[in-house]
């Protein structure tokens, strides 16, 4: 009868023991994940302040044109654009 009751006590704790371990192991992962969230998050955030800086620069009409001319070559009518091309590496090849 002391036998049993060792025997079903030990399979008790072996149980117990490894769902603590199981439970143990989860809170890491769910940790790891939780810091690739937040850093996540961090980065959307800077992200966010980025855009609306860059939406606060272009909400001024004069900022939005200086743009618009330097990505898109933008001008107005009758004007006329010079575009300057940085010297390169002098590549002429004679065949």
């Amino acid at each position: 009868m002391k036998i049993a009751a060792i025997v079903v006590l030990s399979l008790f704790l072996i149980v117990i023991g490894a769902q603590a371990f199981s439970f143990v192991r989860q809170e890491w992962q769910l940790g790891s994940q939780l810091a690739d969230v937040q850093a996540n998050l961090a980065k959307a955030q800077a992200q966010e302040v980025s855009l609306q800086d860059e939406a606060q620069y272009l909400s001024n009409p004069a900022n939005l044109e200086k743009e618009l001319r330097a990505r898109f070559n933008y001008k107005k009518p009758g004007e006329q654009m010079i575009i300057i091309v940085p010297a390169g590496p002098n590549t002429t090849s004679t065949d």
